[in-house]
């Protein structure tokens, strides 16, 4: 049961992982948004045909939208990443002092008080959220980008994971601190 609750949270980390390649996207974007500001060009690229986001060209407005569209992504689902790899801000001179078995403790109260709820809220309003703009067809008014309840997406899918890999963490924990550590065998 425990391997399969971290093959869980893995599982859930994975999407941050691939996410940390948006970076290199994200600093070209921008470069070629400040270009076409100081070339005073507007549309870079138009293929006349619409695709989904895009709509049917990439403007500089577009340009910015996907900008912001991909350091949310990168927040939403980075942030799992980093609690999964114990790389999230935490209070590290008034832990160090725990033991190991206090800082599990503290960790399953936190995730169960905190994290748990707080995730659950957060994905049933984020889903709200999208589905809106998804009924609506919200998009641009600026001549950005169209479609938004795609990047909406991504608010209920990185609260849904960051609570789902809290909750496996939490029940990893839970067994590991009930659980008598596995035997080993010796070899004579």
């Amino acid at each position: 049961m425990i391997a399969l609750l971290k093959k869980i949270e893995e599982a859930c980390a994975w999407f941050g992982r691939i996410v940390g390649w948006a970076t290199p996207i994200l600093v070209v974007s921008v470069c070629i948004g400040v270009a076409m500001v100081h070339f005073r060009v507007n549309t870079f690229a138009d293929w006349g045909f619409a695709l989904p986001l895009l709509g049917e060209k990439l403007t500089l407005n577009g340009l910015n939208d996907l900008q912001w569209h991909l350091f949310a992504v990168m927040v939403m689902l980075g942030g799992v990443y980093a609690l999964h790899t114990d790389g999230h801000v935490s209070v590290d001179f008034i832990a160090n002092n725990f033991t190991e078995r206090t800082r599990r403790i503290v960790v399953i109260v936190g995730d169960v008080l905190f994290l748990l709820p707080f995730a659950a809220v957060m994905t049933w309003f984020a889903w709200k959220f999208m589905m809106s703009a998804y009924t609506t067809g919200e998009g641009s008014s600026y001549g950005g980008l169209v479609d938004r309840w795609i990047i909406k997406a991504v608010m209920p899918l990185g609260f849904g994971l960051l609570g789902l890999l809290g909750l496996a963490r939490s029940l990893r924990l839970l067994l590991q601190f009930f659980l008598p550590p596995p035997k080993t065998l010796h070899k004579a």
